[in-house]
């Protein structure tokens, strides 16, 4: 009987430790991450109404908003937010791009260097699963059109605002805090 309890015992621990192993070791910073979503929040002007037709050509993919929410998962979800700055920060460092005028500079350099940071920071994490990639391609069509630029960017703030917002509320713990209070959006 006393045998039976110390292997019951044991085999918890080892299941436990199977689990603590399966965390991904590389992580992303929360705090950046936050800093960056703020930046990108303040950089100025709402969703116009006019560019509610461009809509229908750029649609973020859904199942990047709601990845399985168990701990087993921070890889992939890091990885997803991995892609998505990534593929957001290639359409920043064009050097064609025209940012809408109501954005506001020195948040924009702000969230870029930030944006920078947090990919030198993920080189540690795999390349994503390129779910994102048709989404990116949607809004380089639009903000390369002269009549409808300002749309595919302000598309692009608003989804990228709706992505990081839900991942860092879900998936909270996938992130390594600085802060002791590991404040949420």
């Amino acid at each position: 009987m006393m045998l039976s309890s110390v292997l019951i015992v044991f085999l918890q621990l080892c299941s436990l430790q199977l689990i603590v192993d399966s965390r991904p070791t590389c992580r992303l910073q929360g705090d950046l991450v936050k800093s960056a979503h703020d930046q990108l929040r303040d950089l100025g002007g709402e969703f116009p109404i006019h560019c509610l037709p461009y809509n229908a050509n750029i649609s973020f993919p859904s199942s990047a908003l709601t990845p399985a929410a168990n701990h087993l998962q921070c890889g992939r979800v890091l990885s997803m937010v991995n892609e998505s700055l990534w593929e957001a920060g290639q359409m920043f460092d064009d050097p064609d791009a025209t940012f809408p005028t109501t954005w506001d500079e020195d948040k924009l350099d702000l969230f870029l260097s930030l944006q920078d940071r947090i990919m030198r920071g993920a080189s540690c994490l795999s390349s994503g699963s390129s779910v994102l990639t048709p989404y990116f391609q949607s809004v380089a069509a639009v903000v390369k059109q002269q009549e409808s630029s300002d749309c595919g960017w302000m598309a692009l703030r608003r989804d990228l605002l709706l992505f990081l917002k839900s991942i860092l509320q879900t998936h909270h713990s996938c992130f390594t805090w600085r802060s002791a209070s590991n404040k949420r959006l």
